[in-house]
């Protein structure tokens, strides 16, 4: 992704629009996402009980970190199914492990990664609402989910209001082709299907 940034003397005259963009500087940013982490935080198959190379967060971190070092800016985001997968996921959730101030076993690997922002996934819901909130709380980074609505019970969807945070709009700041910083305004919206809904 390449964002534009006309040089500030460019912007003195309307007339000089066309060729300020001739001499843009311009920022390229690595977009990086996990996704369907489901508790599989470390190279190991638990069904299969070995060590297994095809699962494991702790094995795309060191694709994350190389690819962070082969660029300049980036951005991690995560877009969920994470809390639930693996007989560790149903040890923290069912074993009554993790109580409120205590960081989720998932969240306290991904804080060490740095992430920017978190969408919730459909098998977040999984252990129910009190453990997803629980475990969302040991987060360093900000949750977005902008389809699940609390329901005021007035038959009225249209004022119920957004359960989870519905988007975000960060600061960050990158280093353009001139080298100079620029800060710019990254939106962030996350959503899960409908299937949500289906009890099981």
């Amino acid at each position: 992704m390449t964002l534009f940034f006309p040089r500030k003397a460019s912007v003195l005259a309307s007339s000089l629009l066309f060729a300020s963009l001739a001499q843009a500087a311009t920022i390229d940013l690595r977009v990086m996402e996990t996704t369907d982490i489901h508790m599989n935080l470390v190279d190991y198959d638990y069904y299969g009980d070995k060590q297994s190379d095809g699962v494991g967060l702790s094995r795309v971190a060191t694709l994350i970190k190389a690819a962070r070092a082969e660029v300049t800016n980036s951005v991690l985001v995560d877009n969920g199914d994470l809390l639930q997968g693996t007989p560790l996921g149903d040890y923290v959730a069912k074993g009554r492990v993790l109580r409120f101030g205590e960081t989720h076993p998932a969240f306290k690997a991904m804080n060490l990664l740095d992430y920017d922002v978190g969408n919730i996934g459909n098998h977040e819901f999984n252990y129910g609402l009190d453990f997803l909130m629980k475990s969302l709380s040991g987060a360093n980074f900000p949750y977005v989910n902008a389809n699940v609505y609390v329901d005021d019970g007035d038959n009225d969807a249209s004022n119920d209001q957004p359960y989870f945070q519905p988007y975000i709009i960060k600061d960050k700041t990158f280093v353009d082709s001139d080298g100079e910083t620029q800060t710019v305004k990254i939106g962030y919206i996350g959503f899960v299907p409908p299937q949500i809904m289906t009890l099981g």
